[in-house]
């Protein structure tokens, strides 16, 4: 949902309706393929510095965990930042391959990152900078901008907590254990800023807490029940926890809730001190696991009369192909109540897309008979 964020945003920025795939080619060939690499090389990324957090937890660095997570959320940001650049310009996404990641101790990782990877890059931005300017796109040239400044923000970051792991007085004390990212350009830092973002000037309340979000993440990822599908679907539903959360909010949970089979697919491991968003995410989970195999469960092929006639209604009114049912709905009311705007989010979360296909439309149908949503 951020990516389409960013893109309706990016569309206003540049002061023009999405252009063709064809017109952006012969108008900005380097800048969409300098983009394309980016996009690609910042997934990459992400995969490494998360292999990198993996490997720290393991040798029981918990403060270098928490940077390398920080790390791998910043990359994470920044190729949704450039796939919505490509996106406003009309341009198609590559979505890279999937590559092995090599990691060796932690340590090492460190001084890979900082003493040969640093220099690389100091080199690759303004190379790539020279390579899109003359075709003027401002949007595109700021956003490499900005990539350049956040690497180098974070490769000064993994010199000086190198340096804390080489001293001779040990590691912890002088290594921070909060690193915080702006969800909008992906800096990083061990505070947040007084003001505004010091690289892309947006609100500090852009800033997200690291290892709160990787933590979870880390525990869904262990559950050998889940497969790939559901581990993203998971990773979807807490975040959309995380971003509606309200901080002054107490949930407890009951007695039984870390048991039982339902747990023991999708939940997050041995009692803890669970955060807010973890404890959200727990309380619900029964509902969460039920929605979902619902969803899973749905045939297009095998609907009941009641099913095809809702379907039916939404062609006419909407057209066959994919819907994006909140645009309508806002178009035509002007607004969307807030109870057809948490079941949207919904649909949303499970089926990860916006334009909803006809599975997502059933699905939709019976959430609006569970909670009674109207408007």
């Amino acid at each position: 949902m951020r990516k389409v964020l960013l893109a309706v945003l990016l569309a206003v920025l540049c002061s023009a309706p999405l252009a063709k795939a064809s017109d952006t080619l012969a108008k900005y060939p380097e800048t969409v393929a300098v983009l394309q690499l980016l996009h690609g090389d910042e997934i990459g990324t992400a995969c490494t510095y998360w292999a990198y957090a993996r490997q720290a937890h393991a040798e029981k660095h918990f403060n270098i965990e928490s940077f390398y997570a920080a790390l791998g959320w910043s990359a994470t940001i920044r190729a949704e930042t450039t796939a919505a650049v490509l996106e406003g310009m009309g341009a198609d996404v590559i979505e890279p391959d999937e590559t092995d990641v090599l990691v060796s101790n932690t340590k090492f990782n460190l001084k890979l990152m900082a003493n040969v990877e640093a220099p690389k890059m100091e080199k690759r931005y303004p190379m790539l900078i020279e390579r899109i300017k003359p075709e003027g796109h401002a949007v595109a040239i700021q956003t490499v901008t900005h990539a350049w400044k956040v690497d180098a923000g974070y490769r000064e970051l993994a010199r000086t907590i190198l340096s804390s792991m080489e001293s001779f007085f040990g590691i912890a004390a002088r290594i921070p254990n909060e690193f915080y990212v702006c969800g909008n350009c992906g800096a990083v830092d061990t505070g947040i800023p007084e003001l505004t973002c010091p690289i892309c000037a947006g609100p500090i309340s852009d800033y997200v807490l690291a290892h709160a979000k990787w933590r979870f993440y880390r525990a869904i990822d262990e559950r050998a029940l889940l497969d790939y599908e559901e581990k993203a679907f998971a990773k979807r539903m807490y975040d959309h926890i995380y971003d509606a959360s309200d901080p002054a909010e107490d949930v407890s949970l009951g007695r039984g809730a870390l048991t039982g089979e339902v747990y023991e697919k999708w939940g997050l491991g041995e009692a803890r001190e669970f955060c807010l968003e973890e404890k959200i995410y727990i309380a619900g989970l029964a509902d969460m696991a039920a929605t979902w195999e619902a969803y899973k469960a749905i045939d297009t092929g095998a609907l009941d009369e009641a099913d095809k006639a809702f379907l039916q209604e939404m062609h006419d009114k909407y057209g066959n192909g994919p819907i994006n049912l909140r645009k309508e709905r806002a178009r035509e009311k002007g607004k969307v109540s807030p109870e057809v705007q948490k079941v949207l989010d919904m649909v949303e979360i499970v089926s990860d897309r916006t334009e909803f296909e006809d599975q997502d439309l059933i699905l939709l149908r019976s959430l609006i008979a569970r909670t009674g949503a109207v408007g």
